[in-house]
């Protein structure tokens, strides 16, 4: 191409965003849409729009992580937060049944309900999926209301079942917004889809996401057919944001290599077409420096023998100063190491050991982890010694003979309180462990013994212990502080890798059996993992496979053959390769 036409293209695709952009910005309609790919300028395009409006606005998104990069960006525009952070305030103020403004949110609250149901009725319910799918066809929702309003607690899908109920009958209590922006839409389910069109009634409403990035219908039963339903409806005004500044043109192009042989194997069938094209005039010095994507092939990869691992410290190293400032200013983490679990964390032992970078871990949300004794403990602290959660918690890890006996007291609404059926010498014996978390949590010395028996309960360092109790919501979530020059690298599974962004991209473990598990096969889901992994990469990315993993030979991923040869740098990482 030469320099005329070069500049004529560059010119044509800043009137072209910003036509878009403008069109979107003019419009009247109250019902909004854009369905666009990754790194095109959703954030950006929300903070236009906000800025147009005068008055209280809303913006929601699923994950902290991301609701605090969005609240970061957007500022005093509107009130950003998580959707089940807003339904939680939102349950604190509407009128409840059965629950006082004092409620506990715990999480994994249905770990304990699933219990109750096991020794009161033998049954094993998915409370998560009826909630999740509003499936009223049995009586799983009744049966953990009922259960959660004697422990005074919610979780968070039955917290956003209440406020919907509540507002369903009460349409005059519904909150109004000047405007309402929703982001990640794909990634919400039923119930939470069901909410947002209650909220919408009353507030005009701009909806955002991807059916490409779809990847929480395991964890929280989303579906990206809600929004090619939304899509679809003529009560919405449909956009479309074509240009991506996050990717380089070589990783636009893979993307559309990938989705085109999907389709052409069948897969991706119900996909929204959109254009996803190449913002040249922020991307092309990128571009030319990176054009090629890197296929590493490692001959073997053990703990023994960590060749991935030394392979991504090799390349880390090669990095320039510049290089790692550049990162560091646009993405969140210089370096991304995305895959499955059991390669992530043979990748990771062997960073650790180095010493040489500041690293994290990134985890999916939406996997609440099992409920431990400390958490009983911690509640009985923070809402005083009668409280029912609390000790079901502890009976829960510390269990009686005569449990059964002891919950089918609590079967009637009202029931008395837990403390009051358990027995004295069970309640003396945790009221002592109180007693001596109390000296914990307040810097007052403890004896050895007393260590001994916390540690023994809790299966826990007594450090960690006390960590646990003062530890504060979030205070776990610390920011990266980039300093300059400094390597920040972060370890994530494809979907805890949602959101980040981060110069130079390895995506370990694109073999068969990991990702996708059967090449002739591969999912949807898979698909669209490989999708988000890619896109997460503003400077270079590379693909690596392993011939033999563990002591176990593997086929590189078919993944990999759906881009095209000439996009790809082939390394053959081999025990000679570290000799030169």
């Amino acid at each position: 191409m030469d320099q005329q036409k070069f500049e004529n293209l560059l010119k044509q695709q800043k009137v072209e965003r910003e036509t878009i952009t403008n069109k979107l910005l003019s419009s009247t309609s109250t019902r909004k849409i854009i369905v666009s790919g990754p790194g095109t300028g959703k954030t950006y395009t929300f903070k236009e729009l906000l800025k147009t409006k005068d008055g209280n606005c809303l913006a929601l998104t699923f994950i902290n992580n991301l609701a605090k990069k969005l609240k970061d960006d957007l500022g005093n525009l509107a009130k950003t937060c998580t959707f089940h952070s807003f339904c939680k305030e939102l349950l604190h103020k509407i009128e409840k049944n059965n629950l006082s403004d004092n409620f506990v949110l715990l999480p994994n609250l249905e770990y304990i309900i699933k219990s109750d149901a096991e020794i009161l009725y033998d049954q094993h319910p998915t409370f998560s999926k009826s909630f999740r799918e509003l499936d009223l066809s049995n009586k799983n929702i009744e049966f953990f209301l009922k259960r959660s309003s004697y422990y005074d607690a919610v979780s968070f899908d039955d917290s956003v079942y209440r406020v919907m109920e509540y507002l369903k009958y009460n349409p005059d209590e519904i909150p109004t917004y000047v405007q309402i922006v929703v982001d990640e839409y794909q990634d919400f389910n039923k119930l939470e889809v069901e909410f947002l069109n209650i909220l919408s009634e009353k507030s005009p409403i701009l909806i955002v996401g991807d059916d490409d990035q779809a990847l929480y219908g395991l964890l929280k039963s989303a579906s990206a057919k809600y929004i090619r339903e939304k899509f679809n409806d003529p009560n919405y005004e449909c956009f479309c944001l074509p240009f991506c500044s996050r990717c380089t043109l070589v990783i636009i192009q893979a993307i559309q290599d990938i989705i085109s042989r999907a389709k052409g194997k069948g897969k991706l069938q119900e996909r929204i077409d959109k254009q996803y094209f190449c913002y040249l005039p922020d991307k092309w010095e990128d571009s030319q420096k990176y054009p090629r994507i890197v296929h590493a092939h490692c001959s073997v990869q053990s703990n023994k023998a960590p060749y991935i691992a030394r392979f991504i410290e090799h390349e880390i190293d090669k990095l320039s100063s510049e290089e790692i400032n550049a990162s560091n200013k646009k993405g969140d983490y210089t370096v991304l190491i995305a895959g499955s679990g059991h390669y992530l964390k043979q990748v990771q032992d062997y960073f650790h050991k180095l010493h040489k970078y500041k690293l994290s871990f990134r985890k999916e949300e939406g996997h609440a982890e099992t409920v431990k004794i400390i958490d009983g403990y911690k509640i009985l602290l923070e809402e005083g010694e009668s409280s029912n959660l609390g000790w079901r918690i502890i009976l829960e890890l510390d269990r009686l003979q005569n449990i059964k006996g002891i919950m089918e007291k609590t079967r009637n609404i009202p029931s008395p309180k837990l403390i009051e059926i358990l027995s004295p010498t069970f309640v003396n014996k945790h009221i002592n462990i109180l007693q001596i978390l109390m000296k914990l949590v307040h810097d007052e010395k403890i004896t050895d013994a007393e260590k001994q028996k916390v540690e023994v309960i809790t299966g826990m360092k007594l450090e960690k212990v006390k960590e646990v109790l003062v530890r504060k919501v979030n205070d776990s979530k610390v920011d990266i502080v980039k300093q300059e020059n400094e390597v920040s690298v972060v370890f994530s599974t494809y979907v805890g890798c949602k959101g980040l962004q981060a110069g130079y991209v390895f995506i370990v473990g694109l073999d068969e059996e990991s990702l996708p598990r059967n090449n002739k096969t591969p999912s949807n889901v898979e698909i669209c993992e490989f999708i988000v992994a890619l896109t997460r990469t503003i400077k270079k990315c590379y693909l690596i496979s392993t011939f033999i993993f563990s002591g176990k030979r593997r086929n590189h991923s078919i993944f990999i053959d759906w881009i095209e040869s000439k996009r790809l740098e082939l390394i053959k990482v081999n025990k000679s390769y570290f000799l030169n």
